[in-house]
């Protein structure tokens, strides 16, 4: 893609590799080491300096530091995202709702929450058919009734015993 190209177009063509490196940049407050990048993105470093000169070309991403007599520093250049660059992560964002990034993060999320919720449902029906069981609290209640009933007799034997006494 050129750099006359719309933000939209260059959306509409982004590689899922390339949206991670941008979504990585972004998401580090919009500068970043190459480091970092290669960190959160777990893709090879000669495959992020590939994408990183394509993405210099396009005006979506610059590096802003060089070393002593233009070298390498040696913790690796430091990249920002332009304002180029985070156009297309909006216009990528609302063509297609989520990143594919963000969409399989959402998706295990979501898979997550669904098993627990199914768990919690498993457990509440559980608790429900303890507690809305007639039948098994009926003779539960009934054992219960019965044990205060003999305790009532006894005490009552006690308290006789006493005034006899």
């Amino acid at each position: 893609m050129a750099q006359d190209h719309e933000p939209w177009e260059i959306a509409k063509n982004l590689s899922p590799k390339r949206h991670k490196i941008l979504i990585s940049i972004r998401t580090r407050g919009g500068t970043v080491q190459k480091s970092l990048i290669t960190q959160d993105t777990e893709l090879d470093s000669s495959l992020i300096n590939h994408h990183l000169r394509e993405m210099m070309a396009q005006n979506l991403v610059e590096r802003t530091d060089t070393g002593p007599d233009g070298e390498i520093p040696q913790d690796g250049y430091t990249y920002q995202i332009t304002d180029r660059g985070r156009d297309v992560l909006n216009e990528a964002q609302e063509s297609y709702e989520l990143t594919p990034i963000e969409e399989r993060a959402v998706r295990r999320r979501f898979d997550d929450l669904e098993a627990r919720v199914e768990k919690l449902e498993k457990e509440n029906e559980q608790l429900r058919s303890i507690l809305y069981d007639p039948h098994e609290n009926h003779d539960t209640l009934e054992e219960w009734v019965e044990a205060i009933r003999d305790n009532l007799l006894v005490l009552r034997d006690e308290v006789k015993n006493l005034d006899q006494g």
